[in-house]
């Protein structure tokens, strides 16, 4: 999704294969939201895997924060990039999506802005969290990793 949201980015509106490259951004976009949500249900309801004993203080903290901020970011960034759509979002297929509510301009700029900011902070802290999970499994020699997969 960043790939896509990134070659748009490059190649402009106006530009040949950005509408494809739009309808397939919305489309996946549209289809991760209830995946989403069925995370997030699926996370406040079943048991995790416990943190390996050798992660402590401050590791434990931040281990928590990430998780959550991922399974948030899940949703929050399909919900701003339907609402930024403005208008309506053409899926892949050409069937239009309507916007639930009329929202402003100045508002519709500003969840833009929210939802590519937001998807670069994703984009970093996953491959922060890979490098994690790549250390405890080659450095610190615990089953971070195994738990993981």
């Amino acid at each position: 999704m960043i790939a896509l949201g990134w070659r748009m980015s490059e190649l402009g509106y106006e530009a040949t294969g950005y509408q494809v490259l739009y309808r397939w951004h919305g489309t996946i976009g549209l289809l991760l939201l209830p995946l989403g949500v069925a995370q997030l249900i699926a996370y406040s309801m079943l048991p995790r895997p416990a943190l390996a004993e050798n992660i402590q203080g401050w590791s434990r903290v931040l281990a928590r924060f990430v998780h959550l901020f991922l399974l948030y970011a899940v949703v929050a960034l399909p919900v701003a990039g339907y609402f930024m759509s403005g208008k309506y979002i053409v899926l892949i297929d050409g069937t239009s999506v309507p916007p639930i509510i009329d929202l402003s301009r100045t508002i519709t700029k500003a969840l833009f802005d929210i939802h590519v900011q937001l998807a670069w902070t994703v984009a970093a802290v996953v491959a922060l969290h890979a490098a994690a999970a790549l250390k405890h499994h080659f450095i610190d020699k615990d089953d971070t990793l195994r738990k993981i997969l």
